[in-house]
């Protein structure tokens, strides 16, 4: 028995170690990374970095299990305009700035997409970024809309003007990626893919059904890279799907879903950990994801996961 064997509960495939191995000099060094091959004779493991190191395992000195992401800082310590401006690329077709804000369009398909990002400064008189707002949607076609942190500058600036809430407000609730994933292993059943495909989208459409350009739906769900298309199948079906990107250390959660006939069985949280293991290896630390303020269910399941409220954001128009 080597220090492999020693590691309670066996290793598995996937699993993060710590590994202290003997070089030849008769020194040692450690390695940290996922085992993706595991045998008698050695033991394969992939850095942050993606390099590969086998060791052979009369080398190994010792060994033990890590956690399945690496530490990071209380979520809760990043402000509510940075954590705005960091998940924005991950929905987004069609985007221009407008100082610190950001103007975007999408075809009408939803709030996100066809919204000014008003976090931090616009860089001129907040009337005037107002009536960007405005001639930047009637030249695409959408409704003039701003999205605002609750209780920002911005909120309370668009305000004076007369502009008026409208659509839906929404949570964003965070949490450390250790905390979400825990001693929890990837489930064998659920698939991630990099690229998106035409069976994810089919299960997209199914979940959010639209007639909004494919092309442009395309664009906004296959997002900056890295982007995890994550699926449970059934029989060749997708019966639950999830889509993860990552920003600097960040894991940005959407798109989750499960066909009705199997809710209730645990799928959109082996989703959820599918992509978190994923996104542990690129890196991310952290996880969030937004749910509409009155969507009380998906909220509290979301808390028992461990994710906790960071702050609101709602959507402004002109008054008419």
């Amino acid at each position: 028995m080597d220090a492999l064997d020693r590691i309670v509960p066996p290793v598995r495939l996937g699993d993060r170690i710590v590994v202290r191995y003997r070089l030849p000099d008769s020194s040692a060094t450690d390695v940290i990374g996922w085992v993706d091959a595991l045998d008698r004779e050695r033991v394969l493991v992939t850095d942050q970095r993606g390099t590969q190191m086998p060791v052979s395992r009369s080398l190994v000195v010792a060994a033990r299990r890590a956690p399945a992401a690496r530490g990071g800082p209380d979520p809760m310590r990043t402000d509510a305009d940075h954590l705005e401006r960091l998940a924005m690329p991950s929905w987004v077709a069609e985007q221009e700035p407008l100082g610190r804000w950001t103007l975007r369009a999408g075809g009408g398909f939803t709030g996100r997409a066809n919204s000014c990002l008003a976090v931090g400064d616009p860089g001129m008189p907040v009337a005037a970024a107002a009536d960007r707002i405005i001639a930047h949607a009637a030249a695409h076609g959408i409704e003039p809309r701003a999205s605002v942190v609750i209780g920002s500058e911005s909120e309370q600036a668009l305000r004076a003007l007369g502009w008026t809430e409208t659509y839906v407000r929404t949570d964003v609730l965070v949490t450390r990626l250790g905390s979400l994933l825990g001693d929890r292993p990837a489930d064998p059943r659920v698939a991630v893919a990099e690229r998106l495909s035409r069976d994810w989208e089919g299960a997209y459409r199914l979940s959010r059904p639209s007639h909004v350009d494919r092309e442009l739906l395309r664009r906004i769900l296959q997002g900056p890279s890295p982007c995890g298309f994550a699926g449970i199948s059934v029989a060749g079906d997708l019966i639950a799907i999830g889509r993860g990107q990552v920003s600097n250390d960040w894991l940005g959660l959407a798109s989750l879903w499960t066909a009705p006939e199997h809710r209730r069985h645990g799928l959109a949280g082996a989703v959820m950990a599918g992509l978190g293991h994923w996104a542990a290896r690129c890196g991310a630390r952290q996880v969030y994801l937004q749910v509409a303020s009155e969507n009380e269910g998906a909220r509290r399941a979301y808390e028992r996961s461990g994710f906790t409220l960071h702050h609101r954001y709602l959507y402004l128009t002109p008054s008419a």
